[in-house]
């Protein structure tokens, strides 16, 4: 989907909401000028809804004013008044494309769970302050309000006094444009037959567009500025003093924008006058209607994080998103940030490092008071990833101006793994904490289980389909002892991406056919390909044939079997090492250098960072290096999966890729004891709790096999050599199984379990490896 689509889908939800938002006000359908600018809103005594902002444009379209008309025709079908949840969520998750939604890191929250975290969170609704950084469609201000609310008829307060209570205790930001003013309808909907009591007061709806992480904020000794960057325009800058209080900031925007519609030139050279002369410059060219929008919202969040306006409660859904997603500018400030935070793991973590950990200490940073409480949904690996383990001690180091570190004491966890479906893409859990103090993790967490009927189960549907139980917290697998000698000696292949640009495949030739010595190849495509790579043409051409060698996948091995490995061209040569295409130029070889000069290029104009050749990608932590010249006998194993897959390659020319781990072996029978240990569902039900979880169960191995006790093969221990000798017997088995060309892998494994189960020698194996994982070590 392109730019133009998605902003186009951008605007069609911005005029939906605005619309709502009018038919819940019993507004009248105004002009489409006045819709989008908010005048009627105004007069009805309701700000913060609906603002002039990016997506005024349709007005300036030959049929926008037919189409803002014929959406406000279909809104007004709609049943509002019966609304009971946040269901504007369910238009927006319809309408945006889920690669948008992922690049921005968002899940969004069911219903049942924003509500039964604000039932657990605030348990004083008329006294908390509650505020969601990262509102998204608003669902957790839902039902914080209707909570409030609830707690108002019970005390008896009025329709006035309670809808004042709730502008005043419930806040929102979020980072997208059409998220917040979803939120800002959401909002209304959630004060239900109370907006057209006649003792309602004036409504300024508290949700803002803003950055909760105040990355446009900096820090100058002892002041903090908010930096608002424009497109190929000087920096809007304003002073903290200024931003400090809305009202006055909105005064100062008011007036600067109103000088430039009386065309007065800047007289002053403070901070403020030359801000005021970029604003006013805007103007000139026709440019500056949004800027005072942009201002007035990305300002909030520092009013936010004043010492008195503070939150009792902070509580949503972060985004998640990892390192490796990030662009690289947003990859330095963040591991900066969270270098700073004392939550950056880095190493071969560092890709992994997500989002939702510095969202959470930051927030704790700058908007969670002393003792208050933060509950916010988060990806289950932070429950006992290595990635997270800075994060879990709940102490961050805060900026030197506040002087103290902040703290945060976990003391309630619920989680969610592939036990409950449908939730989100993958396992999750929500995470509460006190600030101001740290402690212990707690021992325990509430583990959900059970089906619900739908993603946007109702409360009343989920309590009935979920069942809860008390598990011990999950093992922190990365960081325990490693009891294994072959921990060190197996390594993770080399990371061969983009794979259309490595990974071949023979080409078509004409009737003469190829060049035996350097055949004519072409690039291996796959449906598993991200943007920008499978938007790309295929490479074609010959390559010298000593550089194609067989390259193995994580596909490529089931039990004790390997199965089909593609052609890859690997730039390796024994005398001058790894090549680049001036090297493999000036080494004689000149279709590598082709090859490699295509393949230069395109990674050169599509890759993500610059830090890094194409070559640098492709040795990566040295993957690809370490493993050349290739030893003649390897084991290998998958590093992913809910089941573990080794097999043994007796190939010195083949090349392994990242998605397997291996190490060279001494003999056969070592490597026979080794796959038969790594096969065996003994060893792997020991592991499984330490595994990362992913939206199909158990997913990453990696090298959590290596904490139980695996000793070094002994030739002279009769059980090493008897687990050998069905290892030997199972790799038979396997080679016997007939697969169809074709089978799709998973397929292949499954049906060499099958067989292995059938003989028996799994049963035997399984009962060796439990020996052997119980047998005292000296």
């Amino acid at each position: 989907m392109d730019r133009d689509d998605i902003f186009f889908q951008h605007t069609y939800l911005s005029v939906v909401a605005k619309t709502i938002a009018m038919h819940v006000l019993g507004l009248q359908t105004p002009q489409p000028a006045d819709l989008l600018s908010g005048r009627p809103f105004e007069q009805a005594g309701v700000t913060g809804v609906v603002e002039s902002d990016f997506f005024d444009w349709i007005l300036a379209a030959s049929t926008g004013d037919d189409l803002v008309h014929r959406i406000a025709r279909h809104v007004g079908r709609f049943r509002l008044g019966e609304v009971k949840a946040d269901v504007l969520k369910g238009l927006y998750e319809s309408l945006i494309d889920p690669e948008d939604r992922h690049d921005l890191g968002e899940y969004y929250t069911p219903d049942w769970l924003a509500a039964r975290m604000c039932r657990e969170a605030i348990d004083r609704p008329l006294d908390q302050r509650v505020l969601d950084p990262a509102c998204g469609s608003g669902a957790f201000l839902f039902h914080a309000l209707r909570r409030l609310l609830a707690a108002a008829d019970t005390d008896g307060l009025d329709t006035r006094a309670a809808l004042q209570r709730c502008l005043d205790k419930v806040i929102g930001i979020d980072v997208h444009p059409v998220a917040v003013q979803i939120a800002r309808v959401t909002y209304l909907l959630a004060f239900g037959d109370r907006l057209l009591h006649p003792d309602r007061p004036e409504l300024a709806i508290p949700v803002y567009l803003g950055d909760a992480l105040q990355w446009n904020v900096r820090d100058f000794l002892a002041d903090r500025e908010v930096l608002i960057e424009v497109p190929d325009r000087p920096v809007l800058q304003f002073p903290y003093e200024v931003t400090r209080s809305p009202a006055d900031f909105d005064a100062v925007i008011r007036l600067m924008l109103r000088l430039s519609d009386n065309r007065q030139d800047p007289a002053s050279r403070s901070i403020l006058g030359e801000t005021y002369a970029h604003l006013h410059a805007l103007r000139m060219s026709g440019r500056n209607h949004i800027w005072g929008f942009v201002a007035r919202n990305l300002v909030r969040p520092v009013w936010l994080s004043s010492d008195d306006q503070r939150a009792e409660v902070v509580i949503g859904n972060p985004p998640w998103l990892s390192y490796r997603y990030m662009s690289e500018r947003n990859q330095r400030r963040f591991r900066e940030e969270s270098q700073r935070l004392g939550i950056w793991e880095g190493g071969r973590v560092a890709t992994h490092q997500d989002l939702s950990a510095y969202f959470f200490a930051r927030c704790c940073e700058l908007y969670l008071k002393r003792d208050a409480h933060i509950a916010f949904v988060m990806p289950y690996a932070a429950l006992s990833r290595r990635q997270f383990t800075g994060f879990r001690s709940g102490s961050f180091l805060a900026r030197e101006s506040l002087q103290n570190s902040v703290l945060a004491n976990f003391n309630k966890a619920w989680a969610f793994d592939d036990d409950v479906q449908p939730l989100f893409p993958v396992p999750s859990c929500v995470l509460f904490a006190d600030g101001g103090q740290v402690g212990d993790l707690p021992s325990n967490v509430q583990r959900a289980s059970g089906q619900l009927p739908r993603r946007d189960a109702t409360p009343t549907e989920a309590d009935r389909s979920l069942a809860w139980r008390v598990a011990p917290w999950p093992a922190t697998g990365d960081d325990g002892a490693v009891l294994s000698p072959y921990q060190k000696r197996f390594r993770q292949g080399a990371t061969l991406v983009p794979r259309f640009l490595c990974l071949v495949e023979p080409a078509e030739t004409g009737p003469l056919g190829g060049a035996a010595h350097a055949p004519l190849v072409a690039s291996r495509r796959s449906r598993q390909e991200k943007a920008p790579w499978k938007n790309l043409d295929p490479l074609k051409g010959n390559v010298e044939r000593q550089f194609l060698r067989p390259v193995y996948l994580g596909e490529s091995v089931a039990p004790f079997r390997l199965l089909k490995a593609p052609l890859g061209v690997i730039p390796w040569d024994t005398k001058f090492g790894l090549l680049d295409s001036a090297s493999a130029g000036l080494a004689g070889y000149a279709e590598l250098a082709a090859w490699l000069s295509k393949a230069e290029g395109l990674w050169n104009d599509n890759r993500r960072s610059a830090r890094l050749s194409f070559v640098e990608r492709l040795d990566y932590h040295r993957g690809l290096a370490s493993q050349l010249p290739a030893p003649k006998l390897r084991v290998i194993y998958s590093a992913s999966g809910t089941l573990m897959a080794a097999a043994v390659l007796a190939d010195d020319v083949a090349a392994i890729e990242h998605k397997l781990y291996w190490a060279p072996v001494r003999s056969l029978g070592e490597a026979h004891y080794l796959i038969a240990v790594l096969n065996s569902e003994a060893a792997r039900r020991r592991v499984a709790s330490l595994q990362s979880r992913g939206q199909w169960g158990a997913r990453d191995f990696d090298k959590v096999t290596w904490t139980l006790p695996i000793t070094e093969f002994d030739p002279a221990n009769p059980l090493h050599t008897a687990l050998a000798t069905a290892g030997h017997h199972a790799q038979t088995t396997a080679a016997q199984v007939p697969l169809n060309e074709g089978l799709y892998f998973t397929t292949a494994r499954r049906q060499i379990r099958t067989a292995l189960a059938d003989d028996g020698v799994a049963g035997e194996i399984d009962s060796l490896v439990d020996g052997l994982l119980t047998a005292p070590t000296s």
